[in-house]
Order: C-alpha cells, then structure tokens, then sequence
C-alpha cells in the first residue's frame, strides 16, 4: 500500500496599504511582520519604493493595479480621498480598513457603508483607542458612566492639517465615549481656535447626553506636553486611564470602604491589535470592532462640535 502524503496549503490574506505616510508606513511594518503585507500604494513613487524595500513587497503608484491581486487594503490617504477611493475598493470586492475620520462628510461615510452593504464587504474605521488595553479593562469596569473628563494634547505637527483638531485628535475619544454611552445626544456646546493653521487647532466641547452624562473633552495640537487621559465617573466609582502609558486606577466606594484597585493589563501595541482584528475579520467574514456605523457617529458628533465652534466664532 502506497501513502501519499497529505499537502495542506495555506492560503494567507493579502493586504495593501494606500498611502504610506507616518501612519501608513506603520500599518506596512505591522502587517509584514504578520505575513500579510502585499504591496504599498503612494503617489510618491520614491515613498511607496522606500517604503516597499523596506518592508519587502511591491511598491504601486496607483491602487487600482491592486485589483485582483489583494484581498484587503488600509486607507491612509488624506480624509479627503476616503470615500471616492474606498467606495470604488469595495465595489471591487476589496475589503477595507479606513483611517479615522472615515470621511469628510455624512454623505460620503454613507456612501462607504452603502457600499460595504451592497458589495457584502468588510468596512472597519480606525479608531485604534478602541484596541488600547487599558481602554479595554476600564470598558469591562463600565456600569454607567455619568461624567467624563479627557484631555488630549499634542505639539504641532504639519501632518493633518487638512482637517481640524476635532477630526484629527478629539474624535478618538469621541469614539470611546460613545462605545461607553448608549444614550443619545441632548446638546453640544464648543469653543475652538486656529493658532498655526488656518482650522482649529485647540478645541473645548461639553456634549451632553438624554441619559443625563456629560462628557467635557479638550484636544490641543499646540502644545509642549504631550497628554492623553480619560476620566470617568459612576455611581460608586472613578475611574481614570493614562492612554500612552496604558494604565489606569480605579476608586470604588464598596459598603462604606474606599476601593482602590490599578489597571495594568499586558502592555500591547493597539495599532497591532487593531490590524490583527481586521485580518482576523476579512478571514471569517465577521463583523468589525469598529464598524462603519461606528464611525458614522464618532463622525456626527464631531461635525456637531465643529458647526457649535463655528457659531461661536460668528458671534465673536
């Protein structure tokens, strides 16, 4: 009797990244380390050629030569270009991680989503504060959140500059406050100022909540520190997260007793654990962390701040 030896092939999901700036570059690193990354997009044909000898793949200068040869792709172009790109990815069959925010208005995040629904694709949006493990553990601490305090400061950099602070750095912790909160929003109060740009660049806002939360967040791109902290409390406890460091505390008052209790999960990078959840995603065709109605509401309520910002300044 002759045995043939049985050949399992394993097929890996290819992905690409579309452009492949500071944070592009990144998502390439990550992927190639896991196996996955097929080719690198930039309208810089001398960065998308870095960028590939890098990381050891094929450099493009235009993503549509990426049909038929990937199975998923990450969109790190300017916010501008999400939609008009990103839609036409997915009616190729392309499944499609997009940076956050995932587009410049309501009408284009809808026309991604639309998209994503009618050509049965993957639609993630990368709000990568979603995969920071102590976000994760204050997550599971979460009864009901009534006030929020966060700061979120930067110093100035050229990139992003295409849009706001609000699109660029408040709307990460919009997104967290709203995978915290189920209620909808009351009213939204704003106060916002360029300084090195000609959009806000420093920004204040109180939303308040039907439920009766209240969220204050501040986010700053003209800085000399660099911060990023979430505050919360509820009934019974606070509850306090240092994003960068990855840590966080809890005070719980418990018959009487003051609690006091850290929040140290394993240290991890976010950025990998949000690409592997994608992959992970295409592979089983589940359904994203960050879904595209995720980021649809992380967008409204950042377009909300923004219009309140803009009245204020009419007024002045």
């Amino acid at each position: 009797m002759h045995f043939v030896p049985l050949v399992v092939t394993v097929f890996m999901t290819k992905v690409a990244v579309i452009g492949v700036g500071h944070l592009g570059k990144q998502h390439a690193r990550l992927y190639a380390e896991q196996g996955h990354l097929a080719g690198v997009v930039d309208i810089q044909k001398a960065r998308a050629e870095e960028i590939a000898g890098l990381y050891k793949t094929t450099s493009f200068t235009d993503y549509r030569d990426l049909y038929g040869k990937v199975d998923a792709v990450t969109l790190a172009v300017p916010t501008i270009d999400h939609a008009r790109i990103g839609v036409e990815l997915l009616e190729q069959g392309i499944d499609v991680l997009v940076e956050k925010p995932m587009a410049s208005t309501l009408e284009q995040a809808h026309a991604l989503i639309d998209a994503a629904r009618q050509n049965k694709r993957i639609l993630q949006v990368g709000h990568v504060e979603r995969f920071n493990p102590v976000v994760a553990a204050a997550r599971e601490a979460a009864t009901k959140p009534q006030f929020f305090e966060i700061h979120r400061l930067a110093a100035f950099s050229p990139r992003s500059l295409d849009i706001d602070v609000v699109l660029d750095l408040m709307i990460h912790d919009i997104d967290i406050v709203l995978s915290l909160v189920p209620a909808a929003v009351r009213e939204v109060r704003a106060v916002g100022i360029p300084v090195l740009s000609k959009k806000a660049d420093i920004a204040n806002a109180r939303v308040e909540f039907e439920d009766g939360c209240v969220a204050n967040f501040t986010a700053s791109r003209v800085s000399f520190e660099k911060t990023r902290k979430l505050r919360f409390f509820q009934p019974h406890d606070y509850i306090s997260v240092d994003y960068a460091s990855q840590t966080g505390t809890m005070v719980s008052l418990r018959m009487g007793r003051v609690i006091e209790r850290k929040l140290e999960p394993p240290n991890e990078e976010p950025l990998k654990l949000e690409l592997v959840s994608f992959v992970d995603c295409v592979e089983k065709r589940g359904k994203p962390a960050v879904s595209g109605e995720d980021g649809l509401r992380a967008l409204e309520l950042a377009i909300s701040i923004n219009a309140a910002i803009a009245e204020r300044l009419m007024l002045r």
